[in-house]
Parts: structure tokens; C-alpha cells; sequence
């Protein structure tokens, strides 16, 4: 989750609720006001973890915050992007060995 989260923050600097709308554009669905929470608690640990920096939008009431990828945020898709490749191929050698046992 904290992948996709962050990609999104990626595309465009967003506050929790769109973040929450991009998921299911992903195929992430966090359905219930609970789980919503779980996108507030990890932008709290992507904050923490200087991976995200946020601005206050003051132009709405309430105020909200901007949530943007910091430059070590950027760094760190870039190995979530490098260990998921690394994970795809490995899942081509397993479905291609099923190809080649079962057709």
C-alpha cells in the first residue's frame, strides 16, 4: 500500500481523501471510514520517514493537507520498482515452468 500511495503522490502533490479515490483506480479498495484511517496512518509513516512532505491547503474549510514526494521518496519508489521487477521476473520463471509441465 505505501507503494501505491506513494506513486500517487508521485503523479500529482494530493490530500488523503483523492489518495484514497486514486487507490481504487489501482484496483485498491479500502472500503469503510476505518480503513480510510490506514492511508492517514501511512502517510504519517511516509512523513516520519522523510519520504513525503505536506503544505496546508488554507483556500478550503477545513484545511487540508498537501501531501508531495520528497526527493528520498522518489529514491525509495525506485527500489520498490527494482524489487518488484526483480519479483515479476521470478513469477514469469514459475508461470513459464507451469507452461512447460501442464500447457
Amino acid at each position: 500500500m505505501n507503494a501505491y500511495i506513494l506513486l500517487i503522490i508521485a503523479e500529482e502533490p494530493c490530500h488523503g481523501y483523492k489518495i484514497s479515490e486514486k487507490l481504487l483506480d489501482y484496483g485498491v479498495d479500502l472500503p469503510g471510514l476505518s480503513n480510510k484511517g490506514r492511508i492517514y496512518r501511512i502517510l504519517s509513516d511516509l512523513e516520519s520517514n522523510d519520504l513525503v512532505e505536506f503544505d496546508w491547503d488554507t483556500t478550503s474549510s477545513p484545511p487540508k493537507k498537501i501531501y508531495k514526494i520528497t526527493s528520498l521518496g522518489e529514491k525509495y519508489l525506485e527500489k520498490i520498482k527494482k524489487e518488484m521487477l526483480d519479483f515479476k521476473s521470478n513469477i514469469d520463471k514459475f508461470i513459464d515452468k507451469m507452461d512447460e509441465l501442464y500447457g
